[in-house]
């Protein structure tokens, strides 16, 4: 996509050696053009950057003081070949220039000139071929995460410019000799193995680390504090965990499945790709704090800890999503480490192949679940979270600067590209498509690609037209919305946005007779539903007895029958149930007749007795979802105490299994309205009584004194002081130490913690404050907290400029999920009408997160 401003000039391929901007270059020029000057990495100063640089080494140097408010002293010796010396270079350093101490190029000093985040390399320094840039400076904070005893580097998609002075794009790979002076009792994770540690004085030691492979800057890493380690080898693989768990008996009960799923995922994926694991060395970090739940830094993964420390009696979805994360994590070795996207337009492919990997990989190791019904559950109900909304964006955006790469991220990339490439996989065949990956990945190891690349790849081995497919998969936002004709004897496909798009895709349904003992009746195919009206004509009228997309691989809004679905829900399969329960919950959403909200209500309350795990959590969350936004006070409240009870009889059944009456007692602290269910939860916080089999984690247990602390106002400072005093990890007591204020049933100090919350540093660590507001804006308080809502909105852009990447989503997802009223979604409305020319990729955000709102606020507006 090459621009105006490039005035025309075709560029030219970088030799393998260099290996940078293989897809946005094309042919050898002798000169290169002048690029404007602006904040972030604009795509233009990409393509000429990529065009000129190559092979590209920084030899960096950080001392770290023990004191986290100090600041950290840096040098780095950059050394790259230019090819033109026509204009000056651009190095990329969003800090205040005050922290540039000395500038050296090619041996020579230079003055300092820094402006719009960019520190100008001039031309008359530099030199054709190899040059050397000497630098002294103060490392930026912004993503160093630092921590009282610990900190890690977070530098996707372009924040390693926020640290160091730095060519921040992902198609000009470089390679690291990082060093860390660092407290003596710290130890330190890089990318590349760490080769020595001195001691350089008293209290302080040297990690000196090999040169890394080639990567991209925002997989460059390391992590350096007071953590523990743990080594093992499995399969001839040594691999090493950093963690900060005090709890010896959690860490024992996890640490073996921890590193075993790691080496099955890398067996698994060397197998798949036909390519052994193509880096020096694999460990990972456990980090408390860590806002994601996990990054793919090459050969040093950071995980949040939680999601891989699991506690006593852990559900089989906790299990299986805990697998999914570390194959996600490692399917990124090889999906976009060893093979990178060339611009985070494409930012995307990398996250898709990992999910779609991790779905195949942990299959083996999980031979009792339904891994379709997985699938299933974990990608499609977030991909309509964002496709049925009017922020819906494609799979594949456009991306001018590099500034705003964080906002393409999201629940479209995460969820519908998946079920995407599980579609175009069914199209061309699994044998078909693995020999296309394999092509792929040996094409461009060590380089970066394209969707186009693969889809050209993969185009040789398929009779479709994959570019027409994909043009309606990829480019375009929004799901399609299916109907029976007029005869009632098939499915028409439409497009809402009416623009004639057809999204070619296969899935089953079923024709049932819910009278006979077992179902029977034949097994209809997307291709005889949707046929030529010939074909139609075949099939007898099947409108009251069809259960349409019964596989639930079908991706859009599909027609339901309600009644039918219970009649028949005991004789349906565990995938047929998760594909009605997402059928019918979109439907309801959209405003069914037949499917209303107390009407829904009423299914679920009837098939709460569902042994299958998977099921039950997302037949719950829909509960949740249901009782707290979708039925008037009313109507919750005439519910609410046969439904405590009923959840209460499932927890105390001895017959059920723990990690399953753990899951009812979840849902049961969180919708509890009644005196004596809140009572009786205080007993069990209080440990006046116990729930047979059932233990609770110090986070389980921080949840629950939070929800109490919501429902119980008058007893919340007692309530919250003493778990704050039972409290024994540092790590939990800063963390509850922190979100406490939210708590209050104080009104002033909860203005007080949200007024802090304007201060970036008050927002550091982004997943407290993604828990905070989730208790700020529960559905008990939002009567008080929908006057945030203005100023959340406001917070906006300078979120996104300040924060990681899900952080702009987290922030207005956690203010406004809550929120049913008029005035709540009015805030909304009169926010985004009065700023049109409001940046379009933080509009999509709003619009997404205030979808649920919309739909709501007009549920509790109907007449009930």
């Amino acid at each position: 996509m090459l621009k105006n401003s490039f005035f025309g000039l075709v560029l030219f391929v970088l030799t393998a050696c260099g290996g940078q901007g293989q897809n946005v270059l094309e042919a050898p020029v002798q000169t290169l053009p002048a690029v404007r000057v602006e904040s972030g990495v604009s795509l233009d100063l990409a393509k000429a950057r990529a065009a000129a640089v190559s092979r590209v080494n920084y030899a960096l140097k950080f001392r770290v003081p023990a004191d986290a408010s100090a600041p950290i002293s840096a040098s780095q010796t950059l050394t790259f070949d230019l090819k033109s010396v026509d204009h000056d270079l651009q190095l990329d350093f969003r800090e205040d220039g005050d922290r540039l101490k000395m500038l050296e190029i090619n041996g020579v000093i230079a003055a300092i000139d820094h402006r719009e985040e960019h520190l100008i390399l001039p031309a008359a320094a530099l030199q054709t071929g190899a040059n050397t840039v000497v630098i002294d400076f103060v490392a930026g904070d912004t993503s160093l995460n630092r921590n009282p005893d610990y900190l890690y580097t977070l530098f996707v998609p372009d924040r390693a410019r926020t640290v160091f002075p730095v060519f921040d794009q992902p198609n000009l790979k470089a390679t690291y000799d990082l060093t860390l002076d660092l407290p003596a009792n710290w130890v330190a994770l890089g990318n590349g193995p760490l080769v020595e540690t001195i001691e350089s004085e008293a209290g302080r030691k040297v990690h000196k680390f090999a040169r890394s492979d080639r990567l991209s800057t925002y997989l460059f890493s390391f992590v350096a504090g007071a953590f523990e380690t743990v080594t093992r080898t499995i399969d001839g693989r040594e691999m090493t965990m950093l963690h900060r768990e005090t709890n010896t008996q959690k860490l024992a009960r996890n640490v073996d499945d921890i590193f075993q799923a790691h080496a099955d995922a890398l067996n698994w994926l060397e197998d798949y790709t036909g390519i052994a694991y193509p880096f020096q060395k694999f460990d990972f970090a456990l980090i408390p704090t860590f806002q994601y739940g996990g990054m793919e830094h090459v050969g040093a993964i950071q995980y949040r800890a939680s999601t891989l420390l699991l506690d006593e009696s852990p559900s089989d979805p906790q299990k299986l999503n805990r697998a999914n994360l570390i194959a996600h994590e490692t399917a990124h070795m090889w999906f976009g480490d060893l093979v990178t996207m060339d611009w985070f337009n494409d930012v995307w492919t990398k996250e898709v192949f990992a999910n779609f990997m991790a779905a195949k990989i942990v299959n083996p190791s999980f031979p009792a679940i339904d891994h379709d019904l997985n699938f299933l559950l974990r990608s499609y109900p977030a991909a309509y979270a964002v496709d049925r909304t009017s922020g819906a964006n494609p799979i594949r955006q456009d991306l001018p600067n590099l500034n705003e790469a964080g906002t393409l991220y999201g629940g479209i990339i995460y969820n519908k590209a998946p079920i995407m490439m599980k579609q175009l996989e069914l199209l061309i065949g699994e044998e078909a498509f693995r020999s296309g990956m394999r092509e792929y990945l040996s094409t461009y190891a060590g380089r970066n690609a394209t969707w186009p690349n693969l889809i050209e790849i993969l185009d040789k081995r398929s009779d479709q037209d994959l570019k027409a497919w994909s043009e309606v998969w990829v480019n375009t936002p929004g799901r399609p919305h299916f109907e029976m004709n007029e005869a009632g004897n098939g499915l028409i496909q439409i497009d809402p946005l009416g623009q004639g798009r057809i999204w070619d895709q296969q899935f089953d349904s079923i024709e049932v007779s819910p009278e006979a003992e077992n179902m029977f009746g034949q097994r209809l195919t997307s291709d005889q539903l949707l046929g030529e009206p010939t074909t139609r004509a075949a099939i007898p009228a099947l409108q009251s007895r069809l259960l349409i997309n019964s596989d639930g691989a079908g991706y859009g809004l599909f027609p339901v029958n309600l009644s039918l679905a219970e009649t028949v829900w005991p004789k349906l399969s565990d995938l047929q149930k998760g594909a009605q329960l997402i059928n019918l919950f979109e439907q309801m959403l959209e405003g069914h007749e037949d499917v209303t909200p107390t009407a829904y209500m009423t299914f679920l309350q009837n098939f709460l007795n569902e042994p299958n795990e998977l099921l039950l959590n997302r037949m719950l969350a829909q509960l949740r979802r249901v009782y707290w936004s979708f039925l008037a006070p009313p109507q919750r409240e005439a519910i609410s105490a046969p439904l405590e009870r009923v959840l209460w009889a499932y927890i105390q059944n001895p017959d059920i299994p723990a990690s399953t009456r753990k899951i009812y007692f979840q849902t049961l602290q969180d919708i509890a309205l009644n005196p004596a269910s809140i009572r009786l939860l205080k007993t069990i916080l209080d440990g006046e009584q116990k729930v047979v089999d059932l233990s609770f984690s110090p986070r389980e247990q921080g949840n629950l004194a939070a929800l109490l602390a919501i429902k119980l106002p008058k007893e919340a400072d007692e309530i919250l002081g003493r778990h704050m005093a039972w409290l024994s990890s540092p790590d939990e007591r800063r963390r509850f130490r922190f979100i406490m204020p939210a708590l209050s049933a104080d009104p002033a100090a909860q203005d007080a913690f949200f007024a802090a919350l304007m201060d970036v540093e008050n927002r550091a660590i982004e997943s407290w404050v993604v828990d905070a507001l989730a208790y700020l804006h529960h559905p008990q308080r939002t009567e008080t907290s929908k006057k945030y809502i203005p100023e959340s909105l406001a917070l906006m852009e300078e979120i996104q400029v300040t924060g990681d990447i899900f952080f702009p989503a987290r922030w207005i997802g956690g203010t406004l999920q809550n929120h049913t009223s008029g005035e709540a979604a009015q805030a909304v409305r009169s926010f985004l009408s009065e700023r049109p020319d409001y940046n379009y990729q933080l509009k999509l955000k709003i619009l997404q997160a205030a979808d649920m709102l919309y739909r709501a606020e007009e549920a509790q507006s109907a007449p009930q």
